[in-house]
């Protein structure tokens, strides 16, 4: 395929003459096209196309479908379908009445064609950069930002059920490219093992016949490896990428002792953002946040809050499902500056900030959010002497505690994640024979001590805590409860839960065109007059005394 830029034309009399009369009030698709002309140009997707070859259906009109697609949550076929047969989507692209359209496939090679490019969120780029050509996005005041979490294209399994599924996988890919060199060795009893998707055979129950099924299924994969790495065995199997995924896996998962392999201890398993949580999505993680557990990604999403003009999303960032908020706060407020569209004023939750964040230098952009709270136990029972209730020496380096003791070691180290931190240690014979002692520690024998971050994040922590308790501060921040509109609608209107795609860039794509469709929901009822939807409350709930 070739691209030969064509300029967008005008409407055809005929088919904006029947849409005129099949919508006479207008549709998302005729206010959209009347007001913002054609959304695309061939020119903004010349690096995507050959020069030489049959010339491709317009890439502009493929781009309009593929966001039109998303907005209403259809398959290829659909949407292929409705550029037959939807007056509201010939208008749109501007079509004769009698266009027959395109195959369904060619939805599929355009995303591969996105896939290959620089940037996946060119196509958002490029409807932002009109949106503001019409003066409907501009410089933003405020923004908000907040993730959920999405479920990969691939069915969660257990441990056995991993392995086992990895070793097939394994089996299928090299039956694949070198059938008569497996059917030359493999044992007859693994065609009764592997054969068919472990999913469908009843796996044991009883401990021991675990232990058993995990430790023939860890001798069957090792003997595969084994035969796979012997010098006579064509080099291109062991590169295939289902047998390093099942190479990686058995490092993970099992532990050999006596010849004989062994599952792993859970306390043994590297971290979850390590292990391959399916043969068939070697991207997708599984993860934990409080009460739910999933396996896939998580979706950023950023918009603008001004009152004054539309909220649109400017910013789509995905993720592995391990990868916490707080790390892609510098990425995402980097990216808006970048595209010149960093907020004077950024609205985050808990999970986005902490105190390095509060106390680095983002430009003109103010973080806010509600810091950690204390999680001592004297903070949390509301009783007994706190990090606050200590008095801070930092150019004495020394902490005084509520009874007037100073401390007797100031050590200044590396914390778990690295971090510069500073450990104090008070005196036991001032803490053993103290008052207050049970106000102050549970042990029953060693001293207090405290953990402090570096001067500069301590007391911005403390700054964030006293002005969170503000009623300026909570109105302020009550602008930021609206992106979970956002999420709901992308979640309920654009199927955005569940990935379509294997794989992070194809579901990071997928992100992208749902966020180029909400964009266009958001346009159309900004154009419309529609006013932004208040809080449902029930007619119960209305009861509630002020």
């Amino acid at each position: 395929m070739s691209l030969h830029p064509r300029v967008p034309g005008e409407v055809p009399a005929q088919t904006e003459q029947i849409a005129r009369q099949a919508f006479p009030k207008g549709c998302l698709c005729m206010r959209l096209r009347d007001v913002l002309g054609p959304l695309f140009a061939d020119q903004d997707f010349l690096d995507l196309f050959p020069r030489r070859g049959r010339p491709a259906w317009p890439p502009h009109q493929l781009a309009i479908v593929s966001v039109l697609q998303f907005l209403e949550n259809l398959s290829d076929r659909q949407a292929a379908a409705a550029v037959r047969a939807r007056i509201d989507w010939k208008y749109l692209l501007g079509l004769e009445l009698t266009d027959p359209g395109f195959d369904h496939s060619v939805l599929s090679e355009f995303r591969d064609r996105q896939l290959t490019g620089a940037n996946l969120e060119h196509l958002l780029d490029v409807m932002l950069d009109r949106m503001r050509e019409q003066g409907l996005l501009k410089r933003p005041g405020r923004q908000r930002t907040d993730s959920t979490h999405v479920l990969a294209a691939i069915r969660r399994l257990n441990r056995l059920e991993n392995v086992a599924e990895h070793l097939r996988a394994a089996l299928n890919a090299i039956a694949t490219i070198e059938p008569h060199w497996l059917a030359a060795w493999v044992p007859s009893t693994w065609f009764d093992r592997y054969a068919r998707r472990i999913e469908d055979f009843r796996l044991p129950q009883d401990k021991v016949d675990r232990i058993a099924y995990a430790e023939q299924t860890g001798h069957d994969g090792r003997t595969l490896l084994q035969a796979l790495y012997h010098a006579d065995t064509p080099r291109k199997l062991r590169d295939l990428p289902a047998v390093q995924a099942l190479r990686i896996t058995w490092i993970h998962q099992f532990v050999t002792d006596d010849d004989r392999m062994h599952l792993r201890d859970a306390k043994d398993l590297p971290p979850s953002r390590q292990r391959n949580a399916s043969p068939y999505d070697d991207q997708a993680r599984h993860s934990l946040k409080r009460s739910i557990g999933w396996t896939g990604y998580k979706a950023h999403y950023s918009e603008t809050c001004d009152a004054d003009a539309p909220h649109l999303i400017t910013h789509v960032a995905t993720t592995d499902a391990t990868v916490t908020d707080v790390e892609m706060t510098a990425t995402i407020q980097s990216a808006l500056a970048q595209a010149d569209l960093a907020p004077r004023e950024h609205l985050v939750d808990t999970g986005y900030i902490n105190a390095q964040l509060l106390t680095a230098d983002a430009g003109a952009t103010e973080l806010i959010g509600p810091i950690r709270p204390d999680v001592s136990w004297q903070a949390k029972a509301g009783q007994g002497f706190s990090l606050d209730d200590f008095t801070i020496d930092w150019d004495a380096q020394h902490a005084t505690c509520p009874q007037d003791h100073r401390s007797i070691r100031w050590k200044p180290h590396r914390g778990r994640a690295g971090h510069p931190a500073i450990h104090i240690d008070f005196d036991q014979r001032h803490c053993t024979p103290c008052p207050v002692r049970a106000q102050c520690t549970r042990s029953a024998t060693s001293a207090r001590a405290l953990t402090l971050s570096t001067r500069e994040e301590h007391e911005t922590i403390r700054r964030a805590r006293q002005a969170q308790t503000t009623a300026a501060w909570q109105q302020r921040y009550q602008q930021r409860a609206g992106v979970e509109a956002v999420l709901s609608q992308a979640l309920r209107r654009c199927g955005l839960r569940r990935s379509r795609y294997i794989g992070q860039d194809k579901t990071h794509l997928q992100h992208v065109l749902t966020a180029a469709a909400i964009n266009l929901i958001r346009i159309d009822a900004w154009l419309a007059g529609v006013p932004l939807a208040k809080t449902r409350v029930s007619a119960f709930g209305r009861l509630r005394p002020r």
